[in-house]
């Protein structure tokens, strides 16, 4: 028998109000514009346990799929699995026996979502504090824990108050997540500057709340979570305005609430948190939405963890048990009390296990030996030596000293068996070595450099040492800010964004790029003269945030693919887009600054390039990253269409690139005045009716929607096409066979926000009618009070003017550029 869902366990969509007692009804809003008003009636504060909950169909699809290849491993029977999943028998039969890395991924479940828990080899994963250990359970099937909740698990009023003032709370930037790779990336506003999270962030340690430590203890007891493997952060709302966008987390997390009740959506789903209640859940999507009606404070405690196999195997445990759909006490107790025995045994072996690794044996031998000997170390070295484990050795000597065959070190000098009288000997062999390899005259000059720094007196300056050490420490520090997997943005770290700048950064030499009107093959040739391995994309975006590809071989998602069949790291970065005006000021933002630092982060690794649409540099906007570059000291070379190179030196803006910040904000006033004049003047070559036939005839462009959606690779360009897509349904709908795209598999949604824009334009049509409607009823109304001795009937001199052609035709063809110098 399958879980209950949370939705319906909570009272969340029920239908017969005769029998709801509603205790609260609250106003909340998780997306910006979508408002929704829920009823919480008695039985949602009484539920508690644990229940089913999926984002999508297409999550519960997966999650059965990797549930029955789990269950089949257990020793459960088809018939079983099915009653177990409320699945048929044949669905079962067709999953079970399969790895869950043949399990395909249905629409909607991300790519990050199937593959295991944590940091790969190449670091991507979680950044949430909790650590992974040799017991963790880090499989595809451990994604998908069940929601359970506590109420009343950490009931004492004093917390929220203790955590409130002995915090130091810090605001926390917006953050998405890449959908292949789970990667982080930053969020900007319009202009380009971080965009902020609407609560306050904080660090939790022990101490500064009593009752929250005794709190967490119970909760560490409980569920087998070991302290150093958690994470732990809060999070301060002080009021319903606080938010948190919907996310996900790459671990297990136990969520408490202290403070006013507030909700908590789990996969759009809300449940109402009241003081003190626990919630833990596994990578559902959640958030804290915007509650205009409350005025009082709130703080999340969270605790990141990952599982362990004791954890992993509760987490279907409910499901396995259709009869009274509880855990087992017993068995609970027995897997806890094994698994905190084993856990304590292995913790009182740190010390003699970390001097059996010093020794160079492996740990997992070790650890059996250390098992065998109940702890001694003397043994279990024996009995590793006996059993014909080989150390290595903990430090090998690198250099000439190991090119000539001498070894300087042993097994028995790193235990430290070796007497003291067989130092001087060995003192000895080593001189003997010495004189026996030739050395150069700088060599010998060095030594004897040195050998007089050792005879002559110590006269240190405390000044001078402290200076080193504050070198080495910011060399230190600068190492640790640019360690980064690649994946994501370099700058989502507070910490890379404290210490990180360009001017910082190691000189590196970039290169420029721009495909022009160029062919693929000659673009890639290209790049392939100069061994491009990373490009970044900067070429700027309309105020919707979409990028015009002049071809289609050049747009973002041709470029996608055709870099990822050729091994070469592809990312869209844009610089200079019209909502932050231009490239100028889009530069000195954070974003623009961040680009920077990522480029020649990069640069230093493998030869990056940056590219701009333009074949020739002056002519495009990527002359400005340029400049930036050289202006911090690194080096940029504008690669020609034919391959040569061009250094970049410091130049003199254009004057259409210094008067585009102007022309921008003047752009966008209109706009929003509704006066943006976006009506094309055709020629009368354009308007003849062989070009109108040659339109007609040429195939309509059919686009399938859930490919373009499947294709963005973060939120930030999912909303951008969910855009353009409703767009692009309601510009179909408008023309009818005259349009230019036609959208195919139209989710029900794109064509809900087709027909809100519809009704925006209609409205906005409606009152510019109005407007110039009352315009022209005041200019007739001044002119019957015109004065006597004029005759009000006669026209005015323009008015007595013929019509004339639009001035298209009369004035000269401009260059495309002509629109950038335009004010």
């Amino acid at each position: 028998m399958p879980l209950q869902r949370l939705d319906e366990a909570f009272g969340v969509g029920r239908r017969a109000e005769g029998e709801r007692r509603v205790l609260r009804t609250y106003k909340w809003m998780q997306f910006r514009g979508k408002e929704e008003v829920t009823d919480f009636d008695e039985a949602h504060f009484a539920t508690e346990g644990i229940f089913s909950q999926n984002s999508s169909e297409g999550h519960k699809e997966y999650q059965d799929r990797l549930r029955s290849i789990h269950l089949r491993k257990e020793g459960m029977e088809k018939a079983a699995i099915a009653k177990a999943l409320g699945r048929s028998e044949r669905f079962v039969a067709k999953w079970w026996q399969k790895e869950p890395k043949e399990i395909p991924r249905p629409w909607g479940v991300h790519e990050y979502l199937t593959k295991d828990m944590g940091r790969n080899a190449r670091g991507v994963g979680s950044t949430n504090g909790a650590t992974m250990t040799d017991e963790s359970a880090a499989d595809v099937a451990t994604w998908w824990r069940d929601v359970e909740v506590k109420r009343k698990f950490a009931d004492d009023p004093v917390i929220y108050e203790e955590i409130l003032n002995n915090t130091d709370w810090k605001p926390n930037n917006a953050r998405t997540r890449d959908f292949a790779t789970g990667a982080y990336h930053l969020k900007y506003d319009q202009r380009g500057n971080i965009r902020w999270e609407g609560h306050q962030a904080g660090k939790y340690k022990p101490g500064l709340s009593p009752a929250m430590d005794k709190a967490i203890q119970k909760l560490f007891v409980e569920y087998g979570i070991a302290d150093r493997t958690s994470g732990i952060i809060t999070n301060w709302y002080p009021d319903g305005q606080g938010y948190l966008g919907s996310h996900r987390h790459d671990c297990w997390t136990a969520l408490f609430s202290f403070g006013h009740e507030r909700i908590l959506t789990i996969d759009n789903t809300p449940l109402l948190m009241q003081d003190g209640d626990l919630c833990i859940f596994g990578t559902q999507r959640h958030g804290v939405p915007v509650m205009p009606e409350i005025s009082d404070g709130r703080i999340t405690l969270v605790v990141f963890f990952y599982p362990n196999e004791m954890q992993k195997k509760g987490m279907w445990q409910t499901i396995t048990d259709p009869e009274t759909m509880e855990a087992s006490p017993a068995l609970g107790r027995m897997l806890h009390d094994r698994h905190l025995g084993a856990q304590a045994e292995k913790g009182s072996w740190d010390k003699e296990l970390l001097a059996l690794q010093q020794l160079g044996f492996a740990r997992a031998d070790a650890l059996v030996a250390l098992q065998g000997s109940h702890g001694d170390v003397d043994k279990a070295a024996e009995l590793l030596l006996m059993s014909g484990a080989v150390p290595e050795e903990a430090s090998p000597e690198t250099g000439r000293w190991k090119s000539e065959g001498h070894s300087t070190s042993s097994a028995s000098t790193a235990i430290g068996t070796a007497s003291s009288s067989s130092e001087a000997p060995e003192d000895e062999q080593l001189a003997r070595q010495l004189l026996e390899v030739p050395m150069s005259d700088a060599e010998v000059a060095a030594l004897a450099m040195q050998l007089e720094e050792l005879e002559g007196p110590r006269e240190w300056d405390p000044s001078l040492l402290a200076a080193q050490f504050q070198e080495y420490e910011e060399k230190f520090t600068l190492e640790d800010a640019e360690r980064w997997n690649g994946h994501g943005d370099l700058m989502h770290s507070p910490f890379s964004r404290e210490h990180l700048s360009l001017e910082k950064m190691d000189p590196v030499t970039l290169y420029s790029v721009g495909h022009g009107d160029m062919l693929e093959k000659d673009f890639w040739e290209m790049l392939q003269c100069h061994s491009i391995r990373v490009l970044y994309d900067i070429r700027p975006t309309d105020h919707r945030g979409e990028l015009f590809a002049r071809h289609q071989r050049f747009n973002v998602q041709a470029l996608r693919s055709q870099c990822r069949a050729r091994g070469i790291f592809f990312k869209p970065m844009p610089v200079g887009r019209e909502s932050a005006y231009g490239t100028l000021a889009h530069i000195r933002s954070d974003e623009g600054r961040h680009t920077l630092v990522e480029l020649a982060w990069q640069a230093k690794r493998k030869r990056t390039a940056f590219m701009g649409s333009e074949e020739l540099w002056q002519d495009d906007n990527r002359q400005v990253v340029a400049e930036e570059l050289v202006k911090a000291g690194h080096l940029v070379e504008h690669v020609r269409t034919d391959g040569s190179t061009e250094k970049h030196l410091t130049v003199q803006y254009p004057d259409w690139l210094l008067r585009e910040e102007d022309r921008l904000r003047l752009l966008e006033k209109k706009r929003q005045a509704g006066e943006a004049n976006t009506t094309v003047h055709k020629s009368r070559l354009e308007r003849s009716s062989e070009a109108v036939a040659a339109r007609l005839a040429r195939p309509v462009e059919e686009l399938d929607a859930m490919t373009e959606l499947r294709n963005a690779a973060n939120q930030t360009e999912l909303v951008v096409a969910q855009r353009k897509l409703a767009r692009y349904q309601r510009l179909a709908e408008e023309k009818g066979l005259l349009a230019n795209k036609v959208l195919k598999n139209v989710p029900e949604w794109v064509r809900e926000d087709a027909m809100k824009q519809a009704e925006w334009v209609a409205a906005k049509k409606k009152e510019k009618a109005e407007q110039a409607a009352g315009a022209n009823g005041k200019g007739e109304d001044k002119t019957s009070e015109s004065p006597a001795g004029s005759s009000p009937a006669e026209p005015e001199p323009d008015t007595q003017a013929p019509a004339r052609e639009p001035e298209a035709e009369e004035r000269p063809r401009r260059g495309r550029w002509a629109r950038h110098r335009e004010v």
